[in-house]
């Protein structure tokens, strides 16, 4: 079995990278650093595979730049993954505090992953903030592994498969809503998604250099996404039916 972890960090964000680095060394977790996507002050029409009006049709909204920037971070990682002989990719975000437990919690996971082909996945979130429409496959430890029918909307941490990763490199080419979104979405469809609990990665409560901070430009997110009269209508239906999802497969045990 071989695993390989990329942290994602944005050139010029040294102390964050310290911080992680620091982290990551004092468990004796290896990683290679990702250099994260830096989509800030790109027009939105200079991002290859990014659909404008299905964004707008979909979400209600336009995407931030910066948004575009941290889905194209994920998604280099999951390429450049596939391009390695390993056989899991953990993906980290550099605003992230791992627990006491992460190493040796890690390691009892992905062991069990890998005597237990049978179990059918594509994505883990090891950073879950809350966990429902769930049913637990495993109990490693103080944690639980369960199946995320509902999946978590945090990428702070995440474990692929490669099965997962050749789909999310497919489907997920064009752009049209936030990779997080597209995460829920997407595996609240099909099924594919786990979960750890509680989470072995949190927050470490920075602001995100990759997302940008919109109070310092004088202007609103919501000014910026260019909200459509019918956003709310449609964040609400887009929730419910992954819900209306996760609910079949939580009753079907598919």
């Amino acid at each position: 079995m071989k695993v390989e972890t990329y942290l994602i960090n944005l050139d010029g964000s040294d102390d964050r990278l310290a911080r992680a680095t620091a982290q990551l060394n004092d468990v004796n977790w290896p990683f290679q650093r990702f250099s994260a996507y830096d989509g800030r002050g790109k027009a939105l029409a200079d991002f290859e595979n990014h659909d404008v009006a299905e964004t707008q049709r979909l979400i209600g909204r336009s995407l931030l730049n910066s948004e575009l920037g941290c889905y194209l971070s994920h998604y280099g990682c999951a390429e450049k993954f596939l391009k390695s002989d390993a056989d899991y990719l953990v993906v980290l975000e550099d605003d992230m505090k791992i627990t006491s437990e992460f190493k040796t919690t890690l390691d009892a996971l992905l062991d069990y992953l890998h005597t237990h082909p049978e179990l059918d996945w594509y994505l883990i979130n090891i950073a879950a903030k809350k966990k429902k429409l769930s049913r637990d496959v495993t109990q490693i430890g103080e944690h639980s592994l369960w199946h995320a029918y509902y999946f978590p909307i945090r990428g702070l941490g995440l474990i692929w498969s490669r099965k997962g990763a050749e789909e999310f490199v497919r489907q997920g080419r064009t752009m049209t809503m936030p990779v997080d979104i597209f995460f829920q979405t997407w595996l609240s469809k099909n099924g594919k998604g786990l979960g750890v609990w509680p989470a072995l990665v949190r927050p470490a409560g920075l602001d995100s250099d990759i997302l940008g901070t919109v109070a310092s430009q004088g202007i609103s997110r919501k000014q910026k996404e260019n909200r459509s009269s019918s956003y709310e209508l449609k964040k609400q239906k887009r929730m419910w039916r992954d819900r209306i999802y996760a609910v079949k497969h939580l009753l079907t045990g598919q």
